[in-house]
């Protein structure tokens, strides 16, 4: 008998007496991998595509639904949203994309140059993972400035905002596959990123004509004092001027 790889308790069966883990090799594969994301996919216990489609019949719905307790139906949203950074993660490493690279070539037609504010933009777009909560918070709590009848607390209204942060990043991500073979489109997915949030915050709340205003209002400003905080924090990080780093570029 050979003991446990995650509890060290000896047996010679399939799965664990203990843990019940399977019996693995040392390492993983590529094919662990890829079984682990499509099982995410197509779990007939919270279905990715099954809430996926939820959010587009109604954003407000699925919120609401997963808050009032029907939560096996759905992909819990924490998990929702990191399997949409992971698709973007492998979709852009399959096609080789980098979006600062894209946006440079597409306008200047040039190789970006190694100054301080693209060596900012060049960690954020690699790291997306950790500076994305940032805009999640910005979200919720402007949400809770804003719409202050509504009464969702704020911790609530994060998961309604983790359930759209997920679902723009499935979108957006497919999208880059036609960016690839056509890089002036990809302005078109700052504008779906922008658009599903702007869709997501209008279904929470009551649909009259001020919180459409401050609903389109509200996504704009968020996004820009998000780019400009993560900015902030990494150049810090990185040990650079900020004044170069938020400087202008000379024409």
């Amino acid at each position: 008998m050979q003991p446990c790889a995650n509890c060290g308790e000896p047996f010679a069966m399939p799965h664990c007496p203990q843990c019940g883990q399977k019996r693995v090799q040392p390492g993983i594969r590529l094919g662990e991998v890829m079984g682990d994301f499509l099982g995410g996919l197509f779990n007939v216990d919270a279905p990715i595509l099954f809430t996926l489609r939820s959010f587009f019949r109604g954003p407000g719905r699925l919120t609401r639904a997963f808050l009032a307790g029907k939560r096996k139906a759905f992909t819990p949203p924490v998990r929702f949203f990191l399997f949409g950074v992971a698709y973007y993660y492998i979709v852009r490493w399959l096609l080789n994309w980098d979006p600062v690279d894209a946006a440079v070539a597409s306008t200047t037609g040039a190789a970006p140059a190694d100054t301080p504010a693209m060596q900012v933009n060049h960690w954020m777009s690699r790291n997306v993972n950790l500076l994305l909560p940032v805009l999640l918070v910005l979200l919720a709590t402007f949400d809770r400035l804003l719409f202050p009848r509504t009464g969702l607390r704020w911790v609530e209204r994060l998961v309604h905002y983790l359930f759209a942060a997920g679902t723009y990043l499935m979108v957006a991500t497919t999208l880059l596959l036609f960016v690839k073979l056509w890089p002036p489109i990809q302005l078109l997915n700052f504008f779906v990123i922008l658009g599903i949030l702007m869709w997501a915050c209008i279904a929470l709340h009551r649909r009259h004509a001020w919180n459409v205003v401050k609903a389109v209002a509200m996504m704009p400003v968020t996004f820009v004092l998000y780019i400009m905080v993560s900015m902030l924090i990494v150049s810090m990080l990185l040990h650079l001027p900020v004044a170069e780093v938020f400087q202008r570029p000379v024409r």
